[in-house]
């Protein structure tokens, strides 16, 4: 039960944040286009987000500690340790 209940509110988050992710883009280009910037300077400037190895490392490790908690939820069902809590 607690697996089943687990997975569903993981795929509500997953469905929330890939549907903010699409709003905060499309946001983005109604932006752009509104200024007069055209639709194609979004991806110009995609390319300086991510400079140097630095941030592509510590931008990876963020993601990382995004998603292996979440993993790690999907496989076992619950967190560890949470037993005192009940």
């Amino acid at each position: 039960m607690m697996k089943k209940k687990a997975r569903k509110l993981l795929l509500r988050k997953y469905a929330i944040l890939l549907l903010l992710s699409v709003l905060c883009l499309l946001y983005l280009f109604l932006g752009d286009w509104l200024f007069g910037y055209g639709l194609h300077n979004i991806p110009k400037v995609m390319n300086y987000l991510l400079y140097t190895t630095s941030e592509k490392v510590a931008a990876g490790l963020m993601l990382l500690c995004l998603i292996l908690p979440d993993l790690l939820l999907w496989i076992k069902g619950g967190y560890p340790g949470r037993g005192a809590e009940r």
